[in-house]
């Protein structure tokens, strides 16, 4: 019963980051411009070693509630990823 616990908290946790950087993607693919999807590669790992990184930074740093400072840093890196992808292919498609 633990796996399965863990298993949901991990794919919640993925969709939480990896959700608005794919909406924003296949956004862009119905509009027939793939450029966010030749950045996905890109972005995807760059936003999960930056979730990472700062969840570790809040458990180590001593603070009161790190599960809500975790959760909120999760969100924002996947919604600045979103509006990342969304910036490069724009800027991408200009070329």
């Amino acid at each position: 019963m633990r796996i399965v616990l863990i298993l949901v908290a991990v794919l919640a946790f993925l969709i939480a980051l990896w959700g608005p950087p794919l909406m924003v993607a296949r956004k862009f693919w119905l509009r027939e411009n793939p450029w966010a999807f030749r950045n996905l590669r890109f972005v995807l790992p760059a936003q999960l070693i930056t979730a990472v990184v700062l969840a570790f930074a809040a458990e180590f740093s001593g603070l009161r509630n790190p599960a809500a400072i975790m959760a909120g840093t999760t969100v924002m890196v996947g919604l600045l990823g979103a509006g990342l992808l969304a910036l490069l292919a724009v800027w991408g498609a200009r070329r």
